[in-house]
């Protein structure tokens, strides 16, 4: 078969650059270290490895979520151990202002330690994490989630909320626990309330948190609340400030205190419960004590200090100082239970962050290994190829330069 000079050139410029182009991918490849450079070189491999890749980043971002709930979910267990150390050394206080040789006078010592306790009890519920955010305040992480009420008592000004992250495909974990499940909405031993000062108020008026004086008394009028009015002066003759206790439902007086004068520092005891109100309110002004089957645990401590400063060793208040210490020890009991609760929570997300995490790393390592295999170079086998490419294309090289020279006029 006769063979043109025009297909003899063409086969071997075939030939030439079909080589050519093997040495430059090769070289492509050992130069990035990928096998394929362009998803034409392998449709299929080239789908699986961007699954791979994608799979790989969300899992990395999964380890992200879990190292930033762990450090959360750790300082909150190790906070809420300092709470707990904290109401038991009041707890113990308590104990002993109940010892019957103590007086008055040690009774105010022991009065003060616990308001030492209380301090470090609200710094530790007013606690940061790594983020500046506060990890008791719910949604509301900027927030100070305890603060002081202007007219007396802390006041939870977090949220309710939960924060939760994703840690897997199919499961989102909660990052820490809002105050007011904690701290706020404990259990009282007995019917109790939450006094505070009406927020629209003009003077500089604040009361007490007041202790329950006669249970059964209070128990009979419970659940109303009361609201403590400052009338106008004018009411009274002479001029004075004053005062009218009535009920928050209908308006109507409590145990006759109506247009009561007023002195600061002054106890109202009424429907069962012993209040103090101090500064100087002005005429509007009001005071609001609702009833509450609950006890914040601040409200528990500001209420035994209160009760161990002011009252005295006469029968009626050595009975309500005995009724006070029975219900603070149970009402600090309640607290704890909810701190142990929240802390044995903590400690079962921990657990669940340790194995998802240790599950992730081991599909890491696998996920790893087959994109290694699928895109990664074999640099021995991919230098010893391109040396044997190069080759070829020399030999090409070589052999189409002697056919190109090649014609029958060579022959004349």
């Amino acid at each position: 078969m006769r063979i043109s000079t025009m297909q003899s050139f063409n086969s071997g410029l075939r030939s030439l650059l079909d080589n050519g182009m093997q040495v430059k991918n090769t070289q492509q490849q050992i130069s990035s270290g990928r096998k394929i450079l362009t998803p034409a070189d392998d449709p299929v491999a080239s789908t699986r490895i961007l699954q791979l890749q994608q799979d790989l980043s969300l899992r990395q971002q999964y380890q992200k979520n879990i190292t930033a709930a762990t450090n959360r979910q750790s300082l909150e267990d190790a906070t809420l151990n300092g709470v707990t150390e904290n109401v038991a050394r009041i707890r113990e206080l308590v104990v002993s202002a109940g010892n019957g040789a103590t007086t008055r006078e040690d009774r105010s010592y022991i009065a003060l330690e616990i308001d030492e306790r209380l301090d470090a009890l609200v710094d530790l519920m007013n606690t940061k994490d790594a983020s500046n955010e506060y990890i008791f305040g719910g949604f509301k992480g900027d927030t100070l989630p305890f603060q002081m009420r202007a007219g007396g008592g802390y006041e939870y000004k977090g949220d309710d909320g939960q924060r939760q992250l994703t840690i897997s495909s199919n499961t989102r974990i909660e990052t820490g626990d809002n105050g007011k499940n904690i701290f706020v909405d404990v259990p009282a031993a007995k019917n109790s309330f939450d006094p505070y000062a009406n927020p629209n108020n003009t003077g500089t008026g604040v009361i007490s948190r007041g202790i329950v004086y006669d249970q059964e008394k209070y128990d009979a009028f419970y659940p109303e609340d009361i609201i403590i009015e400052f009338n106008d002066n004018a009411a009274v003759d002479p001029a004075v400030p004053n005062f009218t206790v009535k009920q928050k439902s209908d308006g109507r007086p409590i145990d006759g205190l109506k247009f009561v004068p007023y002195s600061t520092g002054e106890t109202i005891t009424v429907a069962g419960i012993s209040i103090k109100l101090a500064g100087q309110p002005n005429a509007g002004d009001s005071f609001i004590v609702d009833s509450s089957p609950k006890q914040s645990l601040t409200d528990t401590v500001q209420r035994i200090s209160e009760g161990l400063k002011s009252l005295d060793d006469n029968p009626l208040d050595s009975a309500a100082l005995t009724n006070l210490l029975a219900d603070t020890l149970t009402n600090l009991d309640n607290a704890q239970t909810a701190v142990s609760e929240t802390r044995s929570k903590v400690g079962g997300r921990l657990n669940t962050l340790e194995n998802i995490q240790g599950l992730h790393a081991d599909v890491t390592l696998v996920s790893q290994d087959i994109l290694s295999k699928l895109q990664d170079v074999d640099f021995a086998e991919a230098v010893s190829r391109l040396s044997l490419e190069s080759f070829l294309l020399e030999a090409s090289q070589q052999s189409f330069a002697k056919i190109s020279n090649l014609s029958l006029f060579n022959q004349l």
